[in-house]
């Protein structure tokens, strides 16, 4: 047996801290008339992929729509298939002999396999439909390594999640066969529902052995990688080119990688997987320092991804599962794992198989764990459109446990350092809930230990409703519409939908519901069902201002978070409120966008309320409520074009990093764009975002350019009247 991987599961991560760059303001001027861009919709090309062709600059900058992606229409069904449904109890072995050491399968153990299967979620794909999902994402389907550990039941766990993948051309037979798969999928698409594969390119299952017996982290700076020759060399040099170093497996690593037995040799397809100098060989991830991209992650084969023939494995790869399988997406498992290289490489790669394919809405997300947002967003500036939104997520957690709104409108604050010329945050996944950091009832119940079941109910259906009436794609983590709760992250989290054996899952007390995990749990009457149903049709209802609308939140010092929502064409504002206090109603003085409207609720309690003498309004929001309200009137252009001042960077401006806040102001609190474009030394000016909600800002990728390059930055402003302003100014790049 190879050396131990993880025997509690397949997917941790190491938070880091929240990093946000430091505000400083200026101002110059200078007013120019103009056109504002045509209307842009999310089924356009240009929605999707931003517009970044140079345009002439006279005395307006150039102008663009702020970026949409289609995919953000469907709202996503998080599977892990083996705890889904069980619909052909024949594979649960996967036609392996001997018992759950050999072939993975004990539904009395958290840690193993349970038997569900693609038979069993095919046949439960209209309960899914009927909660208005439009994609289902599934946890890795491939062959897996079945059973890691040290031997014993007790210290050993099987690939029920699928993270541990060897044979990347074969459905795993505990779930079924290629056959069924392509059925599922045929099924899912007939429902107009996508598919999306959870990938791993970061490690593959834990095949890997090292001659002396150790598995500790060694630093390069301590024993450096050697080539063929015995120089030293380190990879990170070499990372995105095409050449790299030839390699010995016996001294040119760290730990001199071996295989335990022969069989264990030729396990992996496609073949080169088999090639032990592929891997890092450093040993064990510590999840510091240089151990984060190098290290094995928790014990599994940590793939060479600065080596250009893994990047070229791994874009075949993934490139003929998008053509084989008629896949609609890939979540990405472990991205913060991997070196930018990689990926600025693989997902303009895949963005292209997916294209040519006729799959012009393909969508991929990565799991970067953490809140920091410059981290986060590192990823989506090289071409990987969005990430799962772990920031949200925190923040929702915070609210429903009687946090300030204003907990939940930071967070949105961070929503600019994804704003560039592709993507922005309205692409982002959205979560409350995952099978790594616990189920939304086991968040709520910890934060509300003392809550009543009523009360739990309530801040279940906010959890939901923040998820699907902010910006960004929403996740459901299966079961958590029947009101699952669980003891904590990982194995604690990964219950059976049908009728569980498992100790740990049967002492569960279920939220909105007298059922328990002894029970089949796929009842469409259950009240969290309901709501996601609801949420789903009066989404999709009210999709121009709720999926594709500017997002602009309005800060309140009370358990209410507000925000308002309007869509660029129709200009009708929506807001959006919800109070996290559970016995309290709480009202909120707000100044909406819209001047001298009604606004009526069309989601929550009955009310219309009137905007003021002085243009605000005050909503009375009821515990644990949400409201939407609606205004009855679209917002009027102004009669005066709107003034725009670059506050960043001002003239002469040294830049100093390599990615630079810009940022512009406009004087009315309005809806408006503002497009942030740069000229290279006196190039055409390219645009670098546009950004549709105050502040107005983007953080610019400059690492490319030399220092000491001029550039020139317009911020030019669209707000609806037929004309736009631009306010410029020149800086130098400092040695960033």
């Amino acid at each position: 047996m190879a050396r131990r991987a993880d025997p509690l599961g397949s997917n941790h991560g190491i938070a880091v801290l929240l990093a946000l760059a430091a505000l400083a303001a200026a101002c110059s001027s200078t007013n120019s008339d103009g056109a504002i861009a045509e209307s842009t919709t999310p089924s356009d090309p240009a929605a999707e992929t931003g517009n970044t062709e140079a345009q002439p600059v006279e005395e307006d900058g150039p102008v663009a729509a702020p970026v949409r992606h289609p995919s953000s229409h469907r709202p996503i069904y998080f599977v892990m298939p083996d705890r889904f449904a069980n619909g052909d109890p024949s594979n649960d072995t996967a036609g392996i002999d001997g018992g759950p050491l050999d072939h993975g399968f004990d539904p009395t153990r958290k840690g193993f396999h349970h038997g569900g299967d693609l038979a069993g979620l095919t046949g439960k794909l209209d309960y899914i439909a009927d909660m208005g999902f439009g994609a289902i994402w599934i946890t890795p389907p491939f062959t897996n390594r079945y059973v890691q550990g040290n031997g014993t039941l007790d210290g050993s766990s099987s690939s029920y999640h699928g993270y541990w993948q060897v044979d990347f051309t074969t459905i795993d037979p505990h779930l079924g066969t290629n056959d069924e798969m392509h059925d599922f999928i045929a099924a899912a698409h007939d429902r107009d529902i996508h598919v999306y594969f959870d990938i791993v390119v970061n490690h593959t299952g834990d095949v890997i052995s090292y001659a002396d017996g150790d598995y500790a982290f060694w630093a390069q700076s301590a024993r450096p990688y050697l080539d063929a020759d015995g120089n030293e060399f380190d990879p990170a040099d070499f990372a995105g080119g095409d050449a790299f170093p030839e390699l010995d497996p016996a001294t040119s690593f760290a730990h001199e990688p071996i295989f335990a037995s022969p069989e264990l040799a030729t396990i992996k397809a496609p073949d080169w997987l088999n090639d032990v100098t592929l891997y890092h060989n450093r040993g064990d991830s510590t999840f510091n320092g240089e151990s984060n991209t190098y290290g094995d992650f928790f014990g599994l084969d940590d793939l060479f991804t600065e080596h250009p023939r893994v990047v070229d494995g791994m874009i075949e790869l993934y490139g003929d599962v998008i053509e084989t399988w008629d896949i609609d997406g890939f979540r990405i498992d472990t991205m913060k794992h991997v070196n930018h290289e990689f990926w600025a490489a693989f997902a303009p790669a895949m963005t292209a198989k997916a294209t040519e394919l006729g799959k012009d809405d393909f969508i991929m997300f990565g799991e970067v764990f953490g809140t920091d947002p410059i981290l986060q967003s590192s990823f989506t500036n090289i071409g990987v459109p969005a990430t799962l939104d772990f920031i949200t997520s925190t923040a929702i957690d915070i609210h429903l446990a009687g946090g300030a709104g204003t907990v939940l409108a930071e967070g949105f604050d961070d929503d600019d350092w994804f704003t560039d010329a592709d993507n922005n945050a309205s692409m982002q996944v959205t979560f409350f809930g995952n099978h790594d950091e616990g189920r939304m009832g086991h968040l709520i119940d910890r934060s509300s230990p003392n809550a009543s079941d009523d009360e739990l109910l309530a801040k279940a259906r906010m959890g939901l409703d923040l998820l699907w009436f902010t910006r960004g794609a929403p996740v459901l983590y299966y079961g958590d519409e029947q009101g699952f709760t669980g003891d904590g992250g990982d194995q604690l989290a990964r219950h059976d939908m049908f009728a569980s054996e498992t100790p740990e899952y049967l002492d569960d007390d279920l939220i909105g519901t007298d059922a328990t995990a002894a029970d089949d749990n796929f009842d469409t009457g259950h009240p969290l069902y309901r709501h996601v149903a609801a949420l789903s049709a009066f989404r999709a209802e009210h999709a121009a201002a709720l999926v594709d609308g500017a997002q602009i939140t309005h800060r309140l010092d009370s358990p209410v978070f507000a925000m308002s929502r309007m869509h660029r064409d129709e200009r009708v504002e929506y807001l959006v409120f919800t109070n996290s206090n559970p016995v309290l109603t709480v009202p909120a003085r707000i100044d909406p966008l819209t001047d001298a409207a009604t606004f009526t609720s069309l989601w929550g309690p009955d009310m219309a309320v009137t905007t003021d003498e002085a243009g605000e309004i005050v909503v009375e929001v009821p515990p644990l409520t949400t409201l939407v309200l609606r205004a009855d009137t679209a917002q009027v252009p102004p009669a005066e074009p709107t003034s725009i001042r670059l506050v960043r960077p001002t003239n002469d401006a040294l830049v100093p990093t390599a990615r630079y806040r810009f940022e512009a102001e406009i004087d009315d609190m309005r809806y408006a764009e503002v497009t942030f474009a740069v000229s290279v030394d006196g190039g055409p000016a390219q645009i670098v975002g546009v950004d549709d909600a105050p502040p107005y800002r983007v953080y610019w990728s400059n690492a490319h350019l030399p220092d000491e390059a001029q550039i020139e930055v317009h911020a030019t402003v669209a707000d609806g009247s037929g004309r736009t302003e631009t306010d410029s100014a020149f800086a130098t790049l400092g040695e960033r």
